[in-house]
């Protein structure tokens, strides 16, 4: 006689159930800041109990996916648990370790775009260091570092590496950080002239240079990030 197959434990139930709502988020049925259908359509939708389906919801709020707002529901935070973990890690990071990650990817993204960005991306580049230019010629240096922000974001995906899009998303939130609290090292216009000079790079489809100028154009923010913080460590 055949025995009968195992049901599955209610732990490994929940991981299915986890799993699945982790895809469905991934691949853009909710989207970031969209609203989950209520638990009972959602529990009917995947023939599980509301219990079932609670424990997985709770799991994904616990990696900050999910947040439920007690009376309003439950709402999508981020497409995967690697933005908010890795954005609460680096929230406890000094600034010199997040300007290295941020030497290592922009560098690398730098020279990807270089062979991998159209047209229509460069342009629109060239758009976002104009407005950032604008902003700095009336002293508007938040208006400007959000276009800063903004340009780098631009390399990034004109690259076209999903990992590294994926971990330079995660860790946009100590990028501005660092933007905001480093822009005093240089004049602003310095800043945009070493943008146009690491457009130019890609927009001559060099990677090696548009590699070099990024490198160069982070290298005096990690010094000064480099000197404050020995400076702190002495006191």
């Amino acid at each position: 006689m055949t025995a009968m197959p195992a049901m599955p434990q209610r732990t490994a139930l929940v991981g299915q159930v986890i799993n699945i709502l982790r895809s469905e988020i991934a691949r853009g049925r909710w989207l970031v800041g969209s609203k989950l259908p209520v638990e009972s359509e959602l529990a009917t939708e995947y023939g599980i109990s509301k219990a079932t389906l609670r424990q997985a919801v709770q799991a994904l709020v616990h990696v900050g996916v999910l947040e439920t707002i007690q009376g309003n529901g439950t709402f999508v935070r981020a497409s995967d648990e690697l933005g908010p973990v890795l954005s609460r890690y680096l929230a406890e990071e000094d600034d010199v370790t997040v300007l290295e990650v941020r030497e290592a990817i922009e560098a690398t993204v730098a020279a990807l775009a270089a062979t991998r960005a159209t047209d229509e991306e460069i342009a629109a580049m060239e758009e976002l260091i104009d407005r950032a230019d604008a902003a700095v010629a009336v002293d508007d240096l938040e208006t400007s570092n959000a276009r800063s922000v903004d340009f780098h974001a631009a390399v990034v995906s004109a690259a076209r590496n999903p990992v590294l899009h994926h971990f330079y998303d995660a860790i946009e939130a100590a990028t501005v950080r660092t933007i905001r609290s480093w822009t005093t090292t240089q004049a602003p216009q310095d800043f945009q002239r070493e943008h146009r000079a690491i457009l130019a790079a890609i927009s001559d489809r060099d990677p090696e240079r548009a590699r070099a100028l990024s490198r160069e154009h982070l290298a005096p923010v990690l010094a000064a990030a480099r000197t404050s913080t020995e400076q702190f460590h002495e006191t």
